[in-house]
């Protein structure tokens, strides 16, 4: 069963020029564990620390570089690269179209992103290192918006209908799928001790938004925890730990000691601000967190993405101009 679904999306207003785009920076700390068994994180860097929207960063397979969204013009978006080893920060794609959500593919060989298409369409394709060689893995859905790629043979994707974000689990290569969730948060991911399992984000909430496990093995849903109220962003650590930011703090919550509730792990309110999105390096020793900078700083996180929908309105205006 395939469908195709509405291509809108509506999480931010309409952006019409660079001053009205909301201004993020990408800030990387490192951390560990210390013999008493208490984490300690290296001063925030700035790495990109520029005008402009620089966010959605995701880590290098070994954990050297950081993968980012761009926006150096008001007309599209391109992926970038910060090289930690010598803190270059290098243009990957140039194209017409705008990309967002650049993951790492697992042979390290290129990566996924969601990509505007000319005829407005949101498609996920892979993409060689050198920014060659497109390729739609995604064929029946023009409408995506964020996605995880849980496994080689399932795609868990939030597709756009009716202006709501509603998940779909794909299975490859035959791209039918099972209708999950809808009304989910733009956060998707791999728990990494589960059991085949991804978790996304309820939304029904306004409270505090409830965090859900999916098992691809025997289709069960269940709850993990309710975030923080106006939490959507999250990682998970490599030993099954929860990572949010809230209110410019690092909060964790330990699913085998849900008692505890969330507790506070480092406070980077003064060193980052008010930092939202997270990506952590499969190595478990590095974060990136997104913040907005100093003109935006009062944002609510949730008017953040550079939408699509955006995207699309300003390639309408040029073509029509």
């Amino acid at each position: 069963m395939t469908r195709l679904f509405l291509s809108v999306f509506a999480i931010i207003s309409v952006l019409t020029a660079s001053a009205q785009q909301m201004s993020t920076d990408i800030f990387l700390t490192s951390f560990g564990m210390n013999r008493e068994g208490q984490y300690f994180f290296t001063a925030p860097q700035n790495i990109t620390h520029r005008p402009g929207y620089d966010n959605q960063p995701s880590f290098s397979q070994d954990g050297s570089k950081v993968y980012y969204v761009a926006y150096y013009d008001t007309l599209q978006s391109d992926i970038f690269v910060y090289n930690l080893e010598d803190s270059s920060n290098t243009r990957l794609t140039e194209t017409p179209e705008s990309e967002f959500s650049p993951r790492v593919t697992a042979d390290d060989l290129g990566f996924t992103v969601v990509r505007v298409d000319a005829d407005k369409g949101q498609r996920l394709y892979k993409i060689l290192m050198d920014g060659t060689n497109e390729f739609q893995l995604l064929g029946v859905s023009d409408s995506v918006a964020y996605y995880c790629i849980a496994n080689d043979s399932t795609y868990a994707v939030a597709d756009l209908n009716n202006n709501v974000m509603e998940l779909n689990i794909y299975e490859m290569p035959g791209e039918q799928f099972i209708p999950l969730a809808k009304n989910i948060g733009r956060c998707i991911a791999v728990i990494p001790d589960g059991d085949n399992e991804i978790s996304y984000v309820d939304k029904a909430d306004t409270n505090g938004y409830m965090l859900m496990s999916f098992s691809i093995n025997s289709g069960l849903i269940g709850s993990v925890c309710q975030l923080k109220k106006g939490v959507e962003d999250y990682v998970w650590t490599k030993d099954g730990k929860l990572l949010i930011g809230y209110e410019g703090k690092l909060m964790m919550f330990d699913r085998s000691k849900p008692e505890n509730g969330w507790t506070e792990l480092a406070d980077f309110s003064k060193s980052v601000g008010n930092f939202y999105r997270i990506a952590i390096s499969q190595q478990g020793t590095q974060l990136a967190l997104v913040a907005y900078t100093k003109e935006d700083k009062k944002q609510d996180a949730t008017k953040d993405d550079t939408g699509k929908k955006d995207e699309k309105k300003k390639r309408k205006k040029k073509k029509d101009e």
